[in-house]
């Protein structure tokens, strides 16, 4: 599979280079519904969460024609996600084409992001592939789709258009409650200046918490998790599974510091062609600081953080601007085989 993904990223590199919107346009639309359909016809047995989601679906999920407001599935609570099911049943009972259906409005929406936002799409989707897809088109799905609308968001953001923002978060909130935590970078990105000294100040931060305060992270999440509904992510009530983790030890903190950091240096040639360039730095920022601050938690610190951890597909592309123009087949060559190397760790 990782020559495959390779073979791919060396297609999606050289229409890449070639600058042509047409054909890049196209490719993206025809890879996302590929990587859809293949997402939606996953073993069933094979992948984790994937034979729950599947029963609820044959024996939970109404159609349209008895379907009521107070009628919800048995092993989440997200109405939205529920509808998708609530529509697929009305004209099928298969479990491929619901799965399939669900992939299909994830991509949907990850292709729209990538078009809006990223300035080298089909690198921005190997990104996906390589970081995201199998984890969330294939196992947490709710989270794929409610992450996926949830980029739509950033650029509201930067207009300061709050009511699209908070309709567009609400309705990722609909599909995975986690999209909740979107609702304090709204502020973060409006009312702090774009200073670079405080990304750095809040890598320190984080580190400090990650390192030297877990005692009192513990103790404020461990007495409101109940509050908070992540009691099964906590010691109080999680599987071992769920809860260890391997804390400052985790690389993927200081992977993502590392792509924060690079992303910071290039504010002098990124931030005049990207409007969303501050915005997206600082959505960043708090995934990272999530990430480590939480380190000691393995699911509630993975699932803080991976929502805004999306925008990689945004800032890893971006990253080739580090060399000269001459050398963006090298930098583009370079990203290929660090994403071919991630994506075999994942898989």
């Amino acid at each position: 599979m990782v020559i495959v993904f390779f073979i791919f990223y060396l297609i999606c590199m050289a229409l890449t280079l070639k600058s042509d919107n047409k054909s890049i346009t196209t490719f993206l639309t025809m890879s996302c519904l590929v990587l859809a359909f293949m997402a939606g016809t996953r073993s069933i047995e094979r992948w984790a969460d994937t034979g729950a989601y599947y029963y609820d679906f044959l024996y939970h999920t109404p159609s349209l024609l008895t379907y009521s407001l107070t009628d919800h599935a048995e092993y989440y609570h997200e109405t939205g996600f529920y509808f998708l099911g609530v529509i697929v049943k009305t004209f099928s009972n298969s479990g491929i084409l619901y799965f399939c259906f669900v992939a299909l409005v994830s991509f949907f929406f990850i292709n729209k992001s990538l078009r809006e936002l990223s300035v080298f799409p089909l690198i921005g989707l190997c990104v996906y592939i390589a970081r995201f897809m199998l984890g969330r088109n294939y196992m947490q799905i709710r989270a794929g789709v409610s992450y996926a609308i949830l980029m739509l968001g950033i650029k509201y953001i930067q207009r300061r258009d709050w009511k699209r923002y908070f309709l567009i978060v609400f309705v990722a909130y609909l599909f995975h409650h986690s999209a909740i935590l979107a609702v304090p970078v709204y502020f973060i990105c409006v009312f702090l200046k774009p200073k670079t000294w405080y990304i750095y100040a809040g890598i320190i931060l984080a580190f400090l918490v990650g390192a030297f305060g877990q005692g009192v992270v513990h103790g404020f999440i461990e007495d409101n998790a109940t509050d908070m509904d992540v009691i099964k992510y906590t010691e109080q009530g999680g599987e071992t599974g769920m809860v260890q983790s391997l804390g400052m030890a985790n690389p993927m903190i200081y992977y993502q510091t590392l792509i924060l950091i690079l992303y910071t240096k290039l504010e002098k040639r990124l931030a005049p062609i990207d409007d969303n360039y501050y915005v997206i730095r600082w959505c960043y920022l708090f995934s990272t600081m999530m990430l480590t601050g939480l380190c000691t938690y393995k699911v509630l610190s993975g699932r803080t953080s991976t929502m805004f951890a999306t925008l990689e597909f945004v800032i890893i592309p971006s990253l080739v601007f580090l060399f000269h123009k001459r050398n963006r087949s090298l930098a583009l060559f370079i990203v290929g085989i660090v994403l071919s190397v991630i994506f075999y760790i994942k898989s």
